[in-house]
C-alpha cells in the first residue's frame, strides 16, 4: 500500500473498509483482519484524523505488548508510511508526527507485566493505539492484558478540549481471548446515569483479499506458513476467530457459517413469543432467545455468571437487559425452560427454589425441561441439522449471542484420554458447558426427537438370524415349476 507525500501533507489511499475505520465517531474502535491487510496503516491515518477531528495538537500513546516489538515491527511500518514527516526520539520512546494543520506527540512502550500499567496512569492523552494485542503463540506475558485495554479507556480522555479515542487494531484472537469477548459484547460499553453519556464501541473488519498493494507472493507465503496449523490459518489467512478445542466437541453439527450470525445482531421481534433457557445455581446463565415462524429459535442474547444465583443474575443483567429499547414493549408472552432440578426446594424453606425465584423476580410459569441427558442432546443435534420450511437453519444465534457460540464451536466438550476415547457419560462442567445446558432445555422442547417406531426398536434388537426371517417374510414368494 502507497501514500503521495506533497509539501506539508499526505494522502491516504484507503480502502472503504479503512476508510470506515479511520472516520468512525465511536469512541473505541476495533480494526480486525488478516495479516497483511492494512491495518497499521488505517491505524496512523486514524491517528493524524483524530487531531483534525480535536482541532488542536494532540498527545497520545502507542502500546504493544513490549518495546522490542514496537522498534522491529511497528516503527518500521510508520516510517514507510510517514517517511519524513515522522521522527523518533529517546531510543524510539517517544514519536512525533508532524503532519499539518495539527501534530501528534505519542508515547511508545510495551507493557509485558502488571507494573508496567503504571506508564498509562500520568500523562494526559487523546488517543491511545493498541497494537496486537492477541499474541501469536499464546505464552507468559504475550499480548496485552485486558486490564490495559479498560485503563487505556479511561486515559485517553484526558487531554482537554478532546476526543476521546481508543483504537485497536490486530489479526483476529482465539474465541477466549478477551479482545474477542468486547468485539461482541453491545455497542454501548458504558453509560453514565447521572448525564446519560454513553461510550460507544465499533467493530471493522478487512477481508481477506483487500489490500490490493499486497503482493500475491506474500499472500501466498502466509498460506504456506500456516496450512498445518487450522487456528493460525483461521486467524492469519481467512481472518476469522480460531476456535478452542480442549476434546471433542459435544455439539459438532453446530456449523458457525450457518448458524452463527458473525456481523449482524439480529432484531427481536414484536409480538412473537420469548424463549428463556436456564441453567441455575452457582453457575446460573439464561439464554434468551425467541419462537419466530416458520418454526425457527432466535438466540439474542446470554446472561451467565458465576459464584452467584439466580436472583442475583435476574437482578444484575436479566431485568436490566429486558429494558432496554432493544426489548421493550416487544414481547408480551414468554416461555420459561430449565433444570428441573431448579424445582428442587432449597434446604433453608421448603417454599423457596430456583424456580420460583424466575416466577416471582418475572411474573412467569417456570418448566422443566427433561432429567435425561440422552432426552437433550438427541434432541439438540437434532434441530442443529434440521431446516425450518423456508429451507434455513432451524436455529440462528445473533452476534450477540457469542457466549452459547463459543460453547457450541467447540467449548461445550467430553473429556478425553491420550487416544481421543471420551472418558465419562456428561461433558465437561466449565464455563461454557452453563450457557450451553440452558440452550438445551428449551430446544428439548421446542424440537421434540422423533423416537424410533416401536418395530424398528425391536427389529434392530433381533439377532441377525431372526432379522432375515423377518425380511424373508416380506419376500415375494416363488412360484414352484409344475
Amino acid at each position: 500500500m502507497t501514500d503521495r507525500v506533497r509539501k506539508n501533507d499526505i494522502v491516504f489511499d484507503l480502502s472503504p473498509y479503512q476508510d470506515a475505520f479511520v472516520f468512525s465517531d465511536a469512541h473505541v474502535v476495533f480494526l480486525v483482519g488478516p495479516m497483511g491487510e492494512g491495518k497499521t496503516f488505517a491505524a496512523i491515518a486514524g491517528i493524524i484524523n483524530h487531531a483534525n477531528r480535536c482541532g488542536c495538537d494532540i498527545r497520545g500513546a502507542l502500546v504493544r505488548d513490549t518495546h522490542t516489538n514496537i522498534k522491529i515491527s511497528t516503527v518500521p511500518d510508520i516510517k514507510s508510511v510517514l517517511k519524513d514527516m515522522v521522527s523518533f526520539h529517546d531510543d524510539y520512546k517517544k514519536m512525533i508526527i508532524h503532519s499539518r494543520p495539527y501534530k501528534v506527540e505519542m508515547d511508545l512502550f510495551g507493557i509485558d507485566d502488571p507494573a508496567a500499567m503504571s506508564k498509562l496512569q500520568g500523562p494526559q492523552y487523546a488517543i491511545i493505539w493498541l497494537e496486537e494485542p492477541a499474541p501469536i503463540i499464546e505464552k507468559a506475558n504475550a499480548g496485552l492484558p485486558v486490564g490495559v485495554y479498560r485503563l487505556a479507556i479511561a486515559r485517553a480522555a484526558r487531554q482537554a478540549g478532546t476526543i476521546l479515542r481508543v483504537q485497536i487494531t490486530q489479526n483476529p484472537a482465539d474465541e477466549e481471548h478477551w479482545t474477542t469477548k468486547e468485539i461482541y459484547k453491545p455497542r454501548v460499553v458504558a453509560r453514565d446515569p447521572d448525564t446519560g453519556v454513553e461510550i460507544i464501541k465499533e467493530c471493522f473488519r478487512i477481508p481477506r483479499g483487500d489490500n490490493k498493494y499486497l503482493s500475491p507472493l506474500s499472500r501466498a507465503a502466509n498460506i504456506a506458513a500456516f496450512q498445518d496449523d487450522p487456528g493460525m490459518y483461521a486467524r492469519y489467512v481467512e481472518g476469522r476467530e480460531a476456535p478452542v478445542l480442549r476434546g471433542k466437541k459435544v455439539t459438532p453439527e453446530y456449523n458457525p457459517s450457518l448458524h452463527f450470525m458473525h456481523d449482524v445482531e439480529l432484531p427481536v421481534v414484536k409480538g412473537a413469543i420469548g424463549i428463556r433457557g436456564w441453567d441455575s445455581y452457582q453457575n446460573p446463565a439464561c439464554v434468551i432467545g425467541q419462537w419466530v415462524p416458520p418454526g425457527r429459535l432466535i438466540i439474542h442474547d446470554v446472561c451467565y455468571d458465576t459464584n452467584i444465583g439466580p436472583k442475583e443474575l435476574i437482578e444484575q443483567q436479566v431485568k436490566p437487559l429486558l429494558a432496554t429499547s432493544k426489548y421493550r414493549g416487544l414481547i408480551h408472552q414468554w416461555r420459561d425452560i430449565g433444570d428441573p432440578s431448579m424445582r428442587t426446594a432449597d434446604q433453608s424453606s421448603v417454599s423457596s427454589s430456583a424456580a420460583r425465584v424466575v416466577e416471582d423476580l418475572l411474573n412467569t410459569r417456570f418448566e422443566p425441561g427433561p432429567t435425561f441427558w440422552d432426552h437433550r442432546i438427541r434432541p439438540l443435534k437434532s434441530a442443529l441439522l434440521k431446516n425450518a420450511t423456508d429451507g434455513k437453519p432451524s436455529i440462528l444465534l445473533s452476534k450477540t449471542a457469542y457466549l452459547l457460540h463459543r460453547a457450541l464451536n467447540g467449548g461445550w466438550h467430553w473429556k478425553t484420554d491420550n487416544s481421543n476415547r471420551v472418558v465419562g457419560s456428561l461433558p465437561v462442567k466449565d464455563e461454557h458447558s452453563h450457557p450451553a445446558d440452558a440452550f438445551s432445555y428449551p430446544v428439548a422442547l421446542l424440537f421434540p426427537y422423533d423416537a424410533l417406531r416401536k418395530d424398528i426398536r425391536e427389529l434392530r434388537n433381533m439377532s441377525q438370524r431372526e432379522r432375515m426371517s423377518v425380511a424373508m417374510s416380506y419376500a415375494p414368494k416363488r412360484r414352484r415349476r409344475a
